[in-house]
């Protein structure tokens, strides 16, 4: 609830809308995330700015399944526009992210100064997925990162771990050996690397073991959806849900 517990609020000259808004705050006091996503939908609807600003952390922290990372970027990217200092302040974030020169040392020691938590930080979610898919795609990377990833994954010894593989909907005679198909030095191998990077940033910030595989796994997981791969892939679940 941190994130949550001033949040700025642009009036809106709707009554109802207000109402509305207001509605989603007393969810979120509630600590009822789907009860709030509904609320401030209905408000963003209405030009509510604030609810816009507050979908984007409901859904940048995967508070709620399915986890949308891009349906959190459009929030997060309209509050801006609409003038929410936080949003404005750090929407070049994800423009960084999208064209690559963020880079992965960059999130990692991002990851470094955050406070550790129950939920991952919604930019950090953000520009991680959108920076690790846009240099997936810029090196033709995405197979060989998946298939190390999965390779790594298959021998977790979390159910959690591989319940999400089996969600991936990828077959398990495509990535056994990913591993040792990656060239050390090669792009793939740096992206992996940047994974164990921010994994053991996210670490010294003293996040729990199972919020790092959560992160890295829903970072793997964005870029499946948006590989070729993606038809079998299942919609990636929130910290609601994930660890079931």
């Amino acid at each position: 609830m941190t994130l949550f517990s001033n949040p700025a609020h642009f009036r809106n000259t709707c009554k109802t809308t207000e109402k509305i808004y207001s509605e989603g705050v007393l969810c979120l006091q509630r600590n009822d995330y789907y009860g709030a996503n509904a609320f401030f939908k209905t408000a963003a609807e209405g030009g509510n700015t604030s609810a816009l600003y507050n979908l984007a952390l409901i859904h940048g922290m995967g508070s709620i399944s399915p986890w949308d990372i891009d349906f959190s970027i459009d929030c997060f990217r309209r509050a801006a526009a609409g003038g929410h200092p936080k949003a404005k302040e750090f929407s070049m974030w994800l423009d960084k992210a999208e064209d690559t020169t963020f880079g992965t040392m960059a999130l990692a020691k991002f990851a470094t100064t955050l406070p550790a938590q129950n939920e991952p930080n919604h930019l950090l979610m953000m520009v991680g997925c959108r920076l690790y898919n846009a240099l997936c795609v810029q090196y033709n990377a995405a197979d060989f990162v998946i298939e190390s990833e999965l390779d790594a994954a298959r021998h977790s010894e979390h159910h959690y771990i591989h319940n999400f593989i089996k969600r991936t909907g990828i077959s398990n005679s495509v990535y056994p050996g990913g591993l040792n198909r990656i060239e050390g030095g090669s792009a793939a191998d740096q992206l992996t690397d940047g994974l164990n990077y921010l994994h053991v940033g996210l670490k010294r910030g003293g996040h729990s073991d199972q919020i790092c595989l959560l992160i890295r796994c829903t970072i793997v997981g964005y870029v499946i959806s948006k590989s070729r791969h993606a038809r079998r892939a299942m919609p990636l679940l929130g910290a609601d849900k994930f660890f079931e």
